[in-house]
């Protein structure tokens, strides 16, 4: 844990070393001295009670203790300038800030609607968005970089409010040239000897245990070749004629030459989207938003 009394131009000097791994570049680009650097990190190092960096004339590297707080430290930066940057626009009259997180396929079904709406209703909220994984979304609002995420479902996390918004169900994604590719549904366990491609489930725990739940139902274990952090990638690698995929259903929406959508025969599994908040309570901005996602959902977000 950072200690609350640690000084942001430190952290910000032993940043630039940790990068370069070099004391004359890292004062370069700080446009400082590099004794004044050194000092500064000798500082720090006093400071915390641990060795940061390891350096002789010929090197410089990182400790363990130096590679977590770099880790950290670049994510506690980031909240100062997210905090300065609000606190400015606040002072000036200007926009709120709402940074919102969504993952790719989200981006086809609900977040496009909040996105518009919120835009025409309350063109005072400036938006920063960004796109990762669920996982790492969740961290993020977590940590306080993000105001709210939309992620994959279900999934819990430590000092997060995750409410579910729609189920979505399955769907199958083949090459065009497959043998069951002019079926409109399909019976999974035909598909028990095929190559499959997916997601990690580090990245996409509750959609990697949907696909891999639904093909144990239908009698076998998937045989993955192939994993991809992102659902168009995958997509790709489908009409490459590399294996098959189980998807959710508004991936449809992506046209892709090569690689078809197909229903799944008899009961398919279905997975969430939802909306994930911090523990404090929300700003106007934020509120605003809520207030959106519950008018297209149904779901009572207060």
């Amino acid at each position: 844990m950072i200690s609350p009394t640690l000084d942001a131009r430190r952290l910000t000097c032993f940043i630039a070393v940790a990068e370069t791994l070099h004391f004359r570049k890292a004062a370069e680009r700080l446009r400082l001295a590099q004794p004044a650097l050194s000092q500064q990190i000798r500082r720090l190092e006093e400071e915390l009670g641990c060795q940061l960096l390891r350096r002789d004339r010929r090197r410089v590297e990182l400790t363990p203790a130096g590679r977590t707080l770099l880790e950290a430290g670049r994510r506690a930066l980031a909240q100062l300038s997210h905090a300065a940057e609000a606190a400015q626009r606040t002072a000036a009259g200007q926009a709120s800030l709402l940074r919102v997180g969504f993952l790719s396929p989200a981006a086809f079904a609900l977040v496009p609607d909040v996105l518009s709406r919120l835009r025409a209703e309350h063109p005072e909220v400036h938006l920063m968005l960004r796109e990762a994984d669920s996982t790492t979304l969740l961290e993020e609002v977590r940590l306080g970089l993000l105001d709210v995420a939309f992620v994959r479902g279900p999934i819990t996390a430590a000092g997060v409010r995750i409410d579910a918004l729609h189920r979505e169900p399955l769907v199958l994604v083949l090459p065009s040239s497959h043998r069951l590719a002019k079926r409109q549904r399909v019976p999974l366990a035909r598909l028990a000897d095929e190559p499959f491609i997916g997601f990690p489930r580090e990245t996409a725990p509750s959609l990697h245990d949907a696909m891999t739940g639904l093909c144990l139902e239908a009698g076998f274990a998937p045989s993955f070749v192939s994993e991809a952090g992102e659902w168009y990638t995958i997509v790709s690698l489908v009409a490459a004629g590399l294996g098959c995929a189980i998807l959710p259903e508004s991936v449809r929406t992506f046209t892709r030459e090569g690689a078809v959508y197909r229903a799944v025969e008899g009961p398919s599994r279905h997975v969430e989207l939802a909306i994930a908040r911090g523990p404090v309570p929300p700003g106007p901005a934020l509120r605003a938003c809520l207030r959106i996602v519950s008018d297209l959902t149904s779901v009572d977000l207060a």
